[in-house]
């Protein structure tokens, strides 16, 4: 009689099952993953839609640099105030639903809400640590380029701000 002590060489049925669900698993997870990716970008394109701050109305495009800064500091600000309000880490804050919250709050508040709502967009901004440098066209950001970025942003608002005060 022959034994083989190889492992290797026999099969497991429990093995190819395994590894099948696994290959499912994946997969199912794959489309899950797809499926949340393309409802991340509606929830983006409808957010960005529903911003309450008009930057047109000061020549300025949310696509261009100094708009994206503004953008940035308004959702950051808005994940702050969002995990305040549900005493939540803003680590496990949803931008999206932080963002569109704060956008809700915005058109709803009187003149002295809104005004106080921009002061803490702009503390932000002026923070040394609440945004931080990222990429430009792929590479690094430059200290002089994010300074110049975040002062145009801080201008925008201050601006905005007045328009409120008056």
């Amino acid at each position: 009689m022959q034994v083989n002590t190889n492992s290797y060489v026999r099969e497991n049925p429990l093995f190819h099952q395994t590894t099948q669900n696994q290959q499912e698993s994946a997969t199912s997870f794959e489309v899950l993953l797809s499926m949340q990716s393309n409802q991340n970008h509606a929830e983006n394109r409808e957010s960005q839609k529903a911003n309450a701050i008009n930057l047109s109305e000061f020549g300025v495009s949310w696509d261009s640099d100094e708009g994206r800064m503004v953008r940035t500091a308004q959702i950051v600000s808005a994940i702050q105030q969002y995990a305040k309000e549900h005493n939540t880490d803003p680590l496990k804050v949803n931008w999206q639903r932080a963002n569109v919250s704060w956008n809700q709050n915005f058109a709803n508040a009187s003149r002295t809400e809104q005004k106080e709502m921009l002061e803490n967009v702009l503390g932000v901004l002026e923070s040394e640590t609440a945004i931080q440098r990222g990429l430009y066209m792929g590479e690094t950001e430059s200290p002089a380029h994010f300074e110049k970025r975040k002062s145009a942003a801080i201008d925008i608002l201050s601006e905005i701000l007045q328009g409120i005060k008056a």
